[in-house]
Parts: C-alpha cells; sequence; structure tokens
C-alpha cells in the first residue's frame, strides 16, 4: 500500500469488498453510487441561504451518504442526505445556530463529536461535549478529503496497520488534528 490517502473508488472497493457478504444483515456501511438531483442540492442550499463548496456537492451527487456510517462517524441512516442535513441543521440548540451563522452546516456526527463544514473553505472541523465550537479542530481540507481520510483509518485499522495510517496523517493534516485522526484509528 502506498504512503498516501486512499482515493475514494480504492475505499468503495474495500468497503464492498468487506461489507457486500453481509449487507443482508447490517446496511449503511458501503458508500454506494447513487444520482442525486442538482436541482435538489440547490434547494438546500437556498434554504440555508449558503453555496456548498464544489467537491461536497459533487460527492453528494454521486454517492449516498444517507445510509452511510464509517468507523462510528454517522452521514445519514436509512435516509436521504440532503434531508439528513436539513434535520441536522434544524435541531441545533440556539447555541449553535449563533456560531455556526450562514459559514457553517453540520455534516456528520459521532458519539463524541460534530462534524461542521466552512462552506466558505470547504474546511471540515469537529467540536463536541469537551471541545467547544470556538475551540473546533480543523481536521481535513474538503469534504472529499475527510472521506478519503476515514476510508484509509477503516483500511489501516483492518489490517493492524494504524502506525502507517498515523505517519500519512502526519504528513498530510495540520498538527491540531493529529490527536483527533489517533483517536479514530484506535
Amino acid at each position: 500500500m502506498n504512503n498516501t490517502l486512499l482515493n475514494i473508488d480504492e475505499i468503495t472497493t474495500i468497503l464492498d469488498r468487506d461489507f457486500i457478504p453481509i449487507e443482508s444483515i447490517v446496511t449503511g456501511l458501503r458508500l454506494k453510487k447513487q444520482v442525486e438531483m442538482q436541482k435538489n442540492v440547490k434547494q438546500v442550499e437556498r434554504r440555508f441561504g449558503m453555496n456548498f463548496p464544489d467537491d461536497f456537492v459533487n460527492l453528494i451527487l454521486n454517492y449516498d451518504f444517507g445510509d452511510f456510517s464509517i468507523l462510528g462517524v454517522h452521514f445519514g441512516s436509512e435516509t436521504n442526505y440532503l434531508e439528513k442535513l436539513i434535520s441536522l441543521h434544524e435541531h441545533l440548540s440556539n447555541e449553535d445556530k449563533t456560531n455556526f451563522s450562514n459559514r457553517f452546516i453540520c455534516i456528520a456526527t459521532e458519539d463524541y463529536f460534530t462534524f461542521i463544514m466552512d462552506v466558505n473553505s470547504g474546511n471540515i472541523y469537529v467540536f463536541g461535549s469537551e471541545t467547544p465550537f470556538n475551540n473546533k479542530i480543523k481536521i481535513a481540507e474538503s469534504f472529499t478529503q475527510l472521506i478519503q481520510a476515514l476510508g484509509t483509518a477503516y483500511f489501516h485499522r483492518t489490517q493492524n496497520t494504524q502506525t502507517e495510517f498515523l505517519d500519512i496523517i502526519i504528513k498530510t493534516f495540520d498538527s491540531e488534528s493529529i490527536d483527533f485522526w489517533k483517536e479514530v484509528i484506535k
């Protein structure tokens, strides 16, 4: 395996290999192809009063994040991802709504963290009960990079090569995110 993040096609192949055999029992663990309508994305952008970064739009138009979880990060569960984004946005606390303004959207959740995207830069951040919004941690420069890092972490975890993953992370990401990625790979 090379010493870089896996690409989306490599990730889908690995997830298909591991989870197609058990899909009759468990769903939501594969990143499946889909076709979302561009007009539906535009409607959500208008509703939020913001434009989403191109890489985010490209991925959600082509892959089903409405029924996808990886390493405990939940993008959606048996739903349409655009509907999930609306639901996440509507259920923000008043404090989060103030913090988010028209700059951030919640894109995924995990037991301890909320994943948000800065729609102006495309950067992905996490914050949680022990990491307040004002101390949010930048963990990826784009939605694509987030998915690549999660998929790469999954692969290295299944191969018991976590040290190799951490080497990639140290080369690829800002130092402030290293502790987060160490938790992901555990």
